[in-house]
């Protein structure tokens, strides 16, 4: 299982939590989580995907080789390796 439950705790919008979290359940699947696949079981639209893969890669939890095109796998860095915004955590 690739999920850390400390996804919760980072305190980040839901759409980027519920994208974390369908990119592991892809990768607990044997997929290397490509846009393409997210996108197809997405249920929001394609501008909420975007926002919520880039908010995760703002805060270091996903890394892309490159830019992030369709058939480009992301990995999910370990949460040691997350960037902890401690101001929305201690509210």
């Amino acid at each position: 299982m690739h999920m850390d439950r400390a996804i919760f705790d980072l305190r980040i919008s839901v759409e980027a939590t519920s994208a974390y979290i369908l990119i592991c359940s892809l990768m607990d699947e044997g997929h290397f989580p490509s846009l393409t696949q997210m996108r197809s079981l997405w249920n929001g639209n394609d501008d909420s995907l975007q926002a919520a893969l880039g908010e995760l890669m703002e805060r270091q939890v996903l890394v892309a080789r490159g830019e992030l095109f369709e058939d480009s796998p992301v990995s999910v860095n370990p949460a040691d390796k997350w960037k902890w915004d401690l101001d929305k955590i201690l509210q």
